[in-house]
């Protein structure tokens, strides 16, 4: 995908107030018909979590919680509301993710639930928004969920969605490999070996691509933007060329096409395992 798509479909969600729906994504779609449902899926998730990132310490800070929380507290006192979704709605008024709402208010539930006299544990935090079951407040519990359930881009259901994803498309890519006859080590075996960083896939025996080698693979379930990709040249890729030297990283949902064209030196980009390639065998 060239980047001037990507930036139209990133206006077009802006313009058609996509929400992330597969309804809404339907009418995105309608608009660019060669974009796979599962690509436009992947960088909408992207583009809300760049978007709330810039946003979010603004919406967290001290202030605007515990202003968040009164209202939730206001809402809920409502005996008329007998159905919920008032954090889900409330976040839809501010512009904010419904699962990034509800961590917001369940941590100033637990810092009034101590008297204030203590921090609240990020941890406590994390499995009460995991498992909302957990949380005393049954109406709170209850919005906690639906929060969950209609997030289409943070929460414990969309990361658990995520990582299943990431699962089995590693799977399909050592099936691949089997396939070929490519022998390999996965992130298990090279710990095993005592490496800290590694990528999803060592080759034993290096392969060329189009004239450029490959010692190993990593797999990423989403789509390749220039945020994403520059964040993983930073954080992981140009590590595991200093170490193992060049290597292929698969976006599985597409990526923007100057990338590849202006690749680092050592970095391969792709959205599927190559179709030819030559395997390098010792002189």
């Amino acid at each position: 995908m060239k980047r001037s798509e990507y930036k139209e479909i990133i206006q077009c969600f802006e313009t058609q107030q996509c929400d992330g729906t597969t309804e809404s994504l339907a009418e995105v779609n309608k608009v660019f018909p060669t974009v796979s449902h599962n690509t436009l899926i992947s960088i909408y998730s992207q583009y809300v979590q760049l978007k709330t990132k810039k946003n979010y310490s603004v919406y967290s800070s001290p202030y605007k919680a515990q202003k968040y929380y009164a209202q939730y507290k206001q809402r809920s006192s409502d005996s008329s509301n007998t159905q919920g979704m008032i954090l889900v709605q409330f976040a839809n008024q501010l512009d904010l993710s419904p699962a990034l709402l509800a961590r917001v208010i369940v941590e100033r539930y637990l810092f009034h639930l101590s008297g204030g006299e203590a921090p609240v544990s990020k941890n406590r935090l994390t499995k009460m928004l995991r498992d909302p079951c957990l949380i005393m407040d049954p109406a709170l519990s209850l919005e906690v969920q639906q929060c969950s359930l209609v997030d289409s881009s943070y929460g414990p259901v969309v990361d658990s969605i995520k990582h299943s994803i990431g699962e089995e498309l590693e799977v399909h890519l050592k099936k691949t490999l089997q396939d070929h006859h490519l022998a390999f080590l996965d992130e298990d075996d090279m710990r095993k070996k005592g490496y800290d960083k590694t990528p999803d896939i060592k080759l034993q025996v290096p392969i060329a691509v189009g004239g450029r080698i490959v010692n190993w693979i990593e797999s990423k379930a989403l789509f390749g933007d220039d945020h994403s990709h520059e964040n993983y040249m930073k954080d992981q890729l140009w590590s595991y060329v200093n170490r193992f030297g060049s290597g292929l990283v698969i976006y599985w949902f597409g990526f923007i096409e100057e990338l590849a064209t202006s690749s680092e030196q050592g970095i391969i980009i792709a959205n599927d395992f190559p179709k030819t390639f030559s395997i390098l065998t010792p002189a």
